[in-house]
């Protein structure tokens, strides 16, 4: 299944910046400090001098090669272990040379010399290469060890997760994904970021059967970055949590169909729920536009249903008049019912909206859940969104079924 592929390594450059004050030391070692006790010797701090050298010329395999001269020089004093491995650290991680920077950060450790700051920084680089490396059993156990130090940002529990999605650690992964998406949303970050933590949670909710929060992550990944792929999953999940229960799915139907994000197999299912549902404009568009890309065959089935479609929106459009002074006239809400789907089907979105309010208003409908989501939909298309919201939050009480579409158009209506 998906797995969050757009965690990429380049997340190294974040903390391959040699420290200030390393640099300040390396720079300023003079012979006179070399030669003291504990301080720097003339030869390793020549050779250190010439890798740094190298390095900013760019040549970082001459720098580490120096720097293996400037170590074969051991036993090191501390001053010169922290100059020697730092600077190390710096060229080996410009040069993606990924294992000579997890055993010059170990030795960095090692030495009990690193701490606070430094060592968050120092255990932070070790977790992002053991992950380049797709080492994930090592990065996630560097990441426990960093989290000792103090709360993981939210780049280090994306990390930390998609480590556990990789070793099929779903349950701790789902808490931990929760963590780092509340994160990204504090920080404003950007879709592009968001989606793929999105969809990392769904497969851990999906892996611990956790139904109602794989299908919460579907539609938080719909809001955030709709795509026909987190559609497609939406209406497959309606399709049987729902039993094809034909108001569930054309209203499914109706916000993919808004959003462009209809797959081959939902042109024909779309036409033949608004036929049943006595919406033939819909089921013509979707005729005709599915016959258009492919997903739907010119065989003769297809064009004698199209034809019928077509017949029944000339009939709609003869009656509809007469249609509206009689269901007017009427005390009930289920006439203004197809009235308001009747203009809804002949894309009269304004004129849909006001029989549809009748129709709540007079009460005694078959279906009021149907109504109160062609109005939501009918007020979303005259740029009605907040009379729209009140319209899903009806339809969604109304049919308990319908509940997760008419927040998923509410959390939709812009």
């Amino acid at each position: 299944m998906v797995m969050m592929k757009q965690f990429r390594a380049s997340m190294l450059a974040t903390f391959m910046a040699l420290p200030l004050a390393a640099m300040a030391t390396l720079a300023l070692a003079p012979d006179a400090v070399a030669q003291t006790a504990g301080g720097w010797r003339k030869e390793v701090a020549d050779k250190v001098q010439e890798a740094q050298a190298a390095g900013q010329k760019g040549n970082f395999s001459e720098a580490i090669r120096l720097l293996k001269e400037a170590k074969a020089r051991a036993p090191l004093s501390p001053q010169e272990e922290q100059g020697v491995n730092e600077l190390m650290i710096w060229a080996a991680s410009s040069a993606r040379e990924h294992r000579l920077v997890i055993q010059t950060v170990d030795e960095r450790i090692a030495t009990g010399r690193v701490t606070g700051a430094d060592l968050a920084r120092k255990l932070r680089l070790k977790a992002t290469t053991h992950y380049a490396l797709r080492e994930y059993r090592e990065a996630k156990a560097t990441l426990d060890r960093l989290e000792t130090q103090g709360p993981l940002t939210t780049d280090d529990l994306i990390m930390l997760g998609n480590c556990q999605i990789q070793l099929r650690d779903y349950r701790n992964a789902a808490t931990t994904l929760e963590k780092a998406v509340a994160g990204a949303e504090r920080a404003r970050k950007p879709a592009s970021v968001i989606s793929p933590l999105l969809l990392a949670l769904h497969k851990a909710y999906q892996e611990t059967n956790n139904d109602a929060a794989r299908m919460q992550t579907l539609h938080r990944l719909m809001v955030v970055a709709p795509s026909r792929d987190s559609f497609k999953w939406v209406a497959s999940a309606y399709e049987v949590q729902s039993q094809r229960d034909p108001v569930v799915m054309i209203n499914i139907y109706r916000l993919g169909a808004s959003r462009n994000l209809l797959s081959s197999e939902h042109y024909a299912k779309y036409a033949e729920t608004a036929l049943d549902l006595s919406s033939p404009g819909e089921a013509v568009a979707m005729l005709e536009k599915g016959m258009a890309n492919g997903a739907i065959k010119k065989d003769d089935r297809n064009n004698r249903l199209l034809a019928d479609a077509k017949t029944q929106v000339d009939r709609v459009k003869a009656t509809l008049p007469q249609q509206e002074r009689e269901a007017q006239a009427i005390q009930a809400g289920e006439p203004e019912a197809k009235v308001a789907t009747a203009y809804f089907t002949l894309k009269n979105y304004a004129k849909a909206s006001e029989a549809a309010k009748r129709g709540v208003s007079k009460g005694k409908l078959r279906r009021p859940d149907d109504l109160h989501m062609l109005l939501g939909i009918a007020l979303v298309e005259t740029n009605k969104s907040a009379e729209a919201r009140s319209a899903f939050k009806a339809a969604a009480a109304a049919n308990e079924k319908l509940k997760g579409v008419a927040d998923l158009w509410s959390s939709m209506a812009g």
